[in-house]
């Protein structure tokens, strides 16, 4: 009889942890549960906001950040840009919402390895602004998955 409050007194408190724990849990689920695109709608238009930043500042003057190199075309650069803003639109519409997480999350994953790639290929010093830029969008999309 001794024993049998201690173990009554500690079974409730468990319990009483677990269900906290259970709650939190199932709170950031429901979160997720009501609208799980948004996090990509928000990704997205925040590398839209990038890209746009991009599109203004190139070759615009000297102290540019984003100056082209050598023996590429501006309007073709800004259209390949537009380009991707016209293909990360796509994750801020209802459509993107009859496609799975993971095919959502490939085409992101595809479009931010295709602007890494135009950033290294077309802008000088394209290495440190595309690792500056990944270091950037990573941080951002924790954030949005936190």
């Amino acid at each position: 009889m001794d024993q049998f409050f201690p173990a009554i007194f500690i079974s409730i408190v468990v319990a009483f942890i677990l269900i906290k724990n259970i709650k939190r849990i199932t709170e950031g689920m429901d979160k997720d549960a009501l609208n799980p695109y948004e996090k990509y709608a928000k990704f997205s238009a925040h590398i839209q906001e990038y890209i746009r930043d991009i599109k203004k500042d190139i070759n615009k003057t000297d102290e540019s950040i984003y100056i082209l190199v050598d023996g590429k075309d501006l309007e073709d650069t800004q259209e390949k840009l537009s380009d991707f803003i016209r293909k990360l639109v796509f994750f801020e519409t209802s459509m993107a919402k009859n496609r799975s997480k993971q095919d959502i999350e490939s085409e992101l994953a595809k479009t931010l390895i295709n602007l890494d790639a135009f950033v290294r290929e077309n802008i000088k010093d394209g290495e440190l602004i595309a690792n500056k830029m990944k270091e950037d969008l990573q941080t951002r999309f924790q954030e949005l998955t936190a």
